[in-house]
C-alpha cells in the first residue's frame, strides 16, 4: 500500500530526494503529475533506477525533476530493481543538471541585435548666390577693459572639531542559542542515542522560525526542513480544528512503509524536537518510554537562561 508523503506545490522534489538519501531509505517514490506518471527507486539511500512514460534512467529523472505540480508516495522497494541511472546521489545528480544548463545556455545562440534606424534625411535647400560684393568691415583698435573689482577678503571660519564616532555596541548573539543551554542539550541527547541502542538515525532541536536544527546528532538540514514544515501544517490544522481534542496533540508519529518512524514533540512556541528512529534497530516501546522523560529536561535546558 503506497502512503502519501506530499504535494509537490507544497514541498520541492528536492527536499523529498534529499530526505530518502540521508535516511538511507530502501523505497520507491511513485510521482503523479498532470504531465504523466514516474517512479524513482532508492536502495540504502542511493538512487538505482527511474522511469517516466517510456524513458528510463537519466532521462527519466530529468522529466520527473522538471515536474512541478503533483503528489509524491512511498511503496516497499520491489526486488532485482535494475541500476539505470548515472549518478547514484542527489548532490551529484543536482551538480549534473547545473551543468548541462551552463552548458545549454552556452550553446545557445545570441539573440539578434536589432539594427540601428537609419538616419533623417532632411530636404536640402541650395543658398542662392549673389553676385554682390563682399563687405569688409574696417579694423578698429581695441581699448583695454578695466579690471574688474576685487572681492573684500573675509576671516577665515574656523573648522569645527573633529568628531570621533564611538563604537557600536555588539550585537548580542542569536537569541534562540543564548537562552539555550547547549552543553545540556547535547549530554540529553546523546543519552536518547544510547537508550535507544542503535536504532536512532538522528535527532535534532528545530527553530520553528527558521526549520534550521540548533542542536542535534547526524543532523541533516533538508530533512530538519521537511520535518518542520510537515508540523507547522499538522499543528495549524489541528489547531484550527473545532475538536477540542484535536486542539490539544502536541506530538506527531509519521510511519514509513520501509520501517522509519519520525517522531515531532512540541517542545515551547519556538521549538520541536524531531526523531527519526529504524523500527527494526529500535525498541518502539522505549520510545515512548523516554519521551515523556527526555520531554521536561529538554524543555528546561532550552529555557536555562
Amino acid at each position: 500500500m503506497a502512503t502519501t508523503i506530499a504535494q509537490i506545490g507544497g514541498f520541492e522534489l528536492w527536499d523529498i530526494l534529499q530526505l530518502a538519501q540521508t535516511s538511507r531509505m530502501s523505497i520507491k517514490l511513485s510521482v503523479e503529475s498532470p504531465h504523466g506518471t514516474g517512479s524513482m527507486f532508492f536502495q540504502g539511500g542511493n538512487l538505482l533506477h527511474a522511469v517516466a512514460g517510456g524513458n528510463e534512467g537519466d532521462d527519466a529523472v530529468n522529466i520527473i525533476l522538471d515536474w512541478r505540480e503533483g503528489s509524491v508516495s512511498s511503496s516497499q522497494l520491489p526486488e532485482n530493481c535494475p541500476t539505470t541511472v548515472r549518478h547514484s546521489s542527489i548532490v551529484a545528480l543536482l551538480m549534473d543538471r547545473a551543468r548541462q544548463r551552463d552548458e545549454q545556455q552556452r550553446d545557445r545562440p545570441p539573440p539578434p541585435q536589432p539594427s540601428p534606424p537609419p538616419p533623417v534625411q532632411t530636404p536640402y535647400t541650395a543658398t542662392p548666390t549673389s553676385s554682390a560684393p563682399k563687405f569688409t568691415p574696417p579694423i578698429v583698435a581695441s581699448r583695454p577693459l578695466p579690471a574688474p573689482p576685487r572681492p573684500p577678503v573675509e576671516a577665515p571660519v574656523p573648522s569645527p572639531p573633529e568628531f570621533t564616532p564611538e563604537p557600536a555596541p555588539e550585537l548580542p548573539p542569536d537569541k534562540e542559542l543564548s537562552d539555550m543551554d547547549l552543553r545540556a542539550v547535547k549530554v540529553i541527547l546523546e543519552e536518547i542515542d544510547e537508550h535507544l541502542g542503535g536504532g536512532l538515525l538522528s535527532v535534532d532541536i528545530i527553530s520553528k522560525a527558521s526549520g534550521m536544527s540548533l542542536a542535534g546528532i547526524n543532523s541533516a538540514p533538508k530533512a530538519c526542513a521537511l520535518f518542520n514544515r510537515l508540523s507547522e501544517q499538522l499543528h495549524t490544522a489541528l489547531t484550527k480544528s473545532e475538536d477540542s481534542l484535536a486542539r490539544g496533540i502536541n506530538k506527531f508519529i509519521i510511519e514509513g512503509d520501509n520501517g522509519l518512524y519520525i517522531f515531532v514533540i512540541e517542545l515551547d512556541e519556538r521549538h520541536r524536537w524531531a526523531m527519526l528512529v529504524d523500527g527494526a534497530r529500535a525498541q518502539l516501546g522505549m520510545v515512548f518510554v523516554i519521551i515523556p522523560e527526555i520531554q521536561p529536561r529538554l524543555v528546561e535546558a532550552i529555557q536555562a537562561r
